[in-house]
């Protein structure tokens, strides 16, 4: 998954001239078991991931020791061992009371202590750098009074979704027996992997199922989704307890759990002057509840003619447009995903009573609606319709909302890539986006590969992957895309337009300052503009209208536009009002 989505990302302003880049950090885990051997000091192994479960290789790790109380205390000497059965060891050196170690190409890690260790924990430290926040783990040190053999665990099949709308799960995790760390454990020496328990738990550490693997060293779950919390973004984690010959170990997965989300009216709608706007209340929930965040737009003949929030649940939107006679005017409503855990259902299609306008409303109307079309979210903030995307068996994905990479499943044998660009917020196929693979270089660009999005928005790109890799996308009509390159896989892109993006800056920057340049329901280029005339905020005055032209004007927003907007924005203290 994207994780597709998961990741947290930044905009940076740049120079004059310069492009506008979007830099992502994703995020690390470390999960790692240790224990003692008898008279032979203790072992620890484990692996670093990112928040794809994809192996962070190369990744320097920092470990000491702690008491019982929390107090550091020396570490033995420490030797390599052989990690998840990595044909090279990974030798680590001294560093100010403990020890450092980078992991192996799949990830891996092992130390093995030349002392005992008993009752002490060891911490391990990632740093981070600058594809990847630091990360700590805390893993005590298990007593035992027999040699033990290693144990693997991890999820076989990968699951990184849950539909919360279905009423199980199935959750497969696959036990192995690493015969080659089985030191001091005689040479052939059986080893039972049937009837071993594995327990399944959540992020919250809450115990989910419990398991034993079959004769194939599997444990399989057939999990009750009552069992997960709400929708969003969560982890499974499976856990083997150890027995007397066989090692603890533990593996982390993270989901992203999904419902889908349903339109209600909570009221009838009353007849309203359509110019006076027609409130629609509407409740707005999942199988698991009421839904927070994301719109609800409202549509006449395709075309948008309101829009409101969805809080705790609920929306209330003021549909605004012209109504020649009495009568009534059928009006569609969708639900808009700000998350990508929410996904949305079937459009919900009322017949809206409305009265006519009278004669002397009618030059106002048209300024009321041109003054609605400011906010709503609708065609302005959309790119050009592109051709349907290829039809697939998969479900269909709601658009995320936001800019992003997500990890669809793996390419069985592939050493490459391949997957869709598409609009954040409607989905639809984005064509000629560029995508390429960047990586560090000291002169020339660093481009190792680059591929175009055909006529619906597809792409295939091969290259060798690098852990250092950047992943960077750039589309005629939507704001650029960078990110640290997943490992081969499908991939599903979101970008946002450039249209949407400075509206979505001029409408941050309102929020920060609050009244009165927030303005409800939402704040607009035009409303901002007045206000900043009125105190006298010239500077302020002069962006939003900029803004105003870039967003609803009929010139294209290019890549250098977008930027300059963005390096004008009013800085703090500019916008205070006048005395």
């Amino acid at each position: 998954m994207a994780t597709a989505l998961a990741a947290a990302s930044s905009a940076h302003a740049q120079t004059q001239g310069a492009p506008l880049r979007i830099h992502v950090r994703g995020s690390a885990q470390i999960d790692a078991v240790a224990w003692t051997e008898p008279n032979d000091g203790f072992v620890v192994r484990g692996t670093v991931v990112d928040d794809a479960r994809s192996a962070i290789a190369e990744a320097p790790l920092s470990i000491d020791a702690l008491t019982s109380t929390g107090a550091p205390t020396g570490l033995p000497a420490m030797d390599g061992c052989a990690a998840d059965g990595a044909a090279r060891v990974r030798e680590p050196r001294p560093s100010q009371g403990g020890y450092v170690i980078a992991t192996d190409e799949r990830g891996g890690f092992c130390l093995r202590g030349r002392a005992p260790l008993a009752g002490a924990t060891l911490r391990i430290r990632f740093p981070g750098g600058k594809l990847y926040d630091a990360v700590e783990a805390k893993i005590p040190i298990e007593a035992n009074a027999a040699p033990l053999a290693p144990v693997i665990l991890r999820f076989d099949p990968p699951v990184d979704a849950v539909d919360l709308d279905r009423p199980t799960v199935n959750v497969t995790v696959a036990l192995r027996i690493d015969r080659s760390g089985a030191r001091d454990v005689p040479s052939g020496a059986p080893f039972e992997r049937e009837r071993l328990p594995v327990v399944l738990e959540d992020e919250r550490g809450a115990q989910l199922a419990e398991a034993p693997t079959g004769g194939d060293g599997r444990a399989r779950f057939e999990l009750p989704t009552e069992r997960l919390d709400g929708a969003g973004q969560g982890m499974l984690r499976a856990r083997f307890d150890g027995t007397a010959t066989l090692a603890k170990a533990i593996v982390s997965q993270g989901v992203v759990r999904y419902a889908q989300v349903t339109l209600e009216l909570s009221r009838p709608v009353e007849p309203t002057r359509a110019e006076d706007g027609v409130p629609i209340d509407l409740e707005v929930r999942s199988s698991r509840g009421p839904v927070e965040g994301g719109v609800v737009e409202a549509l006449r003949a395709g075309e948008p003619v309101g829009a409101a929030a969805v809080t705790d649940g609920k929306a209330r939107v003021i549909a605004a447009f012209t109504a020649e006679r009495e009568g009534t005017v059928p009006i569609t409503l969708r639900y808009v995903p700000a998350s990508p855990w929410w996904i949305p259902g079937a459009e919900l299609a009322i017949d809206v009573p409305v009265a006519g306008p009278g004669a002397w409303r009618q030059l106002a109307l048209g300024a009321a609606v041109l003054a609605i079309a400011g906010w709503v979210l609708g065609g302005w903030r959309r790119a050009p319709k592109r051709a349907a995307a290829r039809a697939s068996d998969e479900r269909p994905v709601a658009p995320p909302g936001r800019a992003g990479v997500r990890v669809m499943g793996p390419l069985e044998g592939a050493t490459g890539w391949r997957g869709a660009v598409a609009d954040a917020h409607d989905g639809t196929p984005i064509a000629r986006a560029e995508i390429t693979i960047v990586v560090p270089a000291f002169d020339g660009s660093g481009v190792i590969a680059r591929a175009l999005t055909d006529d619906v928005g597809e792409f295939l790109l091969e290259a060798p992957y690098r852990s250092d890799a950047k992943l960077v996308v750039r589309a005629p009509t939507h704001s650029s895309h960078e990110q640290a390159l997943p490992s081969p896989s499908k991939l599903g892109i979101a970008l946002v337009t450039r249209r949407r993006a400075v509206l979505d800056r001029l409408v941050r920057w309102a929020r920060r300052q609050g009244a009165p340049f927030e303005g409800p329901p939402e704040p607009t280029p035009g409303h901002v503009r007045r206000v900043a005339s009125r105190v006298q905020q010239r500077e302020v005055e002069l962006w939003a209208s900029r803004i105003e032209h870039a967003a609803f004007g009929p010139d294209p927003v290019d890549e250098g536009l977008e930027q300059d907007l963005g390096t004008s924005e009013p800085k703090p203290g500019v916008s205070q009002l006048a005395p």
